[in-house]
């Protein structure tokens, strides 16, 4: 059964990537990043469902989303920040929104998946190098500002090598100052469960129970200070996060 488990989670992952997602960004590649988003956002959103469900074997127990109307365009416009626990965040915030994400480089090199992902305006950087962190925040800036398209970025930097989100002290908060700064509405987003979604040999472990909720947008004219603007923030991403794993926790036996 656990091998059947594995091979149906390859099979899916494939097909979707090759036959349905692969042929769509192709398709989009003439098109301005915005436009390209308008064509290729509904299939990731489609795909991420797919994976989740017959993939993953994951129950989607919780999609709650508190934003106003104005900010569920596509794309998406503000910043997006969640915590991160594993590869599975990514296509579960996918079937809420599908804001480019801020991405290792090394993701570039995962055969297909890269790609597709470069097509679809994600900004890979390498962490390691104040020249990559330096050109992807011009380009995020660019993106918000001029573009009007909104950006998804992990603060915690990596995934959590604990279940619970970093310490406030602990996050990376340049991108947030920027968002005060330029009074840019800033998004919460809380995830839980998707940590045991794979063991740490990548194997699906099916049958876990996940949850997300997107909050209502925070916004700077709110706050005296760029300090107590992050905070409120990251504050909120942590108050979700308790609230889902004390609804589902019992679930997933934890």
């Amino acid at each position: 059964m656990k091998f059947f488990t594995q091979i149906k989670a390859i099979v899916v992952s494939l097909f979707l990537l090759i036959f349905v997602l692969f042929p769509v960004c192709l398709i989009s590649i003439p098109f301005p990043l915005t436009r390209r988003l308008k064509i290729v956002c509904p299939v990731w959103a489609f795909c991420s469902k797919m994976l989740l469900r017959f993939a993953c074997d994951a129950h989607v127990d919780i999609k709650e989303d508190y934003r106003a109307a104005s900010f569920r365009g596509v794309p998406p416009y503000g910043l997006y920040v969640a915590n991160h626990q594993s590869y599975i965040d990514i296509p579960l915030i996918t079937t809420m929104f599908q804001a480019p994400p801020i991405m290792k480089k090394e993701v570039l090199y995962i055969p297909i998946f890269g790609w597709l992902g470069w097509i679809s305006g994600a900004m890979p950087v390498s962490r390691s190098k104040v020249n990559s962190r330096k050109k992807v925040f011009d380009q995020a800036k660019n993106r918000i500002l001029n573009e009007r398209i909104g950006i998804q970025v992990y603060p915690e930097g990596t995934r959590s090598r604990v279940s619970h989100p970093k310490h406030y002290d602990q996050i990376k908060r340049t991108l947030l100052v920027f968002a005060f700064n330029e009074q840019i509405p800033v998004i919460p987003t809380s995830i839980y469960g998707t940590r045991g979604v794979l063991t740490k040999r990548g194997l699906i472990r099916p049958n876990r129970h996940i949850g997300i909720i997107v909050h209502k947008e925070i916004l700077p004219q709110d706050y005296k200070n760029s300090d107590e603007f992050c905070r409120a923030i990251w504050g909120k991403v942590i108050e979700g996060y308790e609230d889902i794993r004390s609804r589902l926790g019992p679930l997933n036996g934890n």
